[in-house]
């Protein structure tokens, strides 16, 4: 087998290897955290210093409202999409959130709108700095 040859097909092991895992790592991640949305990107500076914009954060699926705590980092649907913020205050039917950087409270949502809470460990939201900024520049750009 002559160089060329052998170099294409180095080349199409890697790239298949490589669309695997782009493929494969959010379904592995969705299984293990039991959820459809296993990863967010930081889009604003809310959750500063907690959270900084273009971190990735991981996301573990919402149960019910009794795995909901005071101080937990929780992702929740809204008419614009998906919100990471801090939970405040806990009522009998809803939520209320605040970003870490905000001045006041965001309106009460019901339980059903929350996604998840974000993966910590030590009390802290894991997060993978910058790494976001990939997600928010696509979605930017279409």
């Amino acid at each position: 087998m002559n160089k060329a040859v052998k170099k294409t097909i180095s080349w199409v092991v890697y790239l298949l290897i490589l669309a695997g895992l782009i493929w494969g790592i959010p379904r592995g991640l969705s299984y293990v955290l039991r959820t459809d949305y296993p990863m967010a990107s930081i889009t604003s500076g809310s959750m500063w210093p907690s959270l900084k914009q273009g971190d990735l954060v991981f996301i573990k699926g919402y149960v019910d409202k009794e795995d909901v705590q005071k101080g937990d980092i929780i992702v929740y649907k809204n008419y614009i999409g998906f919100t990471i913020h801090r939970v405040v205050e806990l009522n009998e039917y809803t939520v209320t959130t605040k970003g870490d950087a905000n001045r006041g409270p965001d309106s009460p949502i019901e339980y059903d709108d929350i996604v998840g809470k974000a993966v910590s460990y030590n009390g802290k939201p894991i997060r993978v700095p910058l790494i976001g900024n990939i997600s928010i520049l696509i979605n930017k750009n279409i």
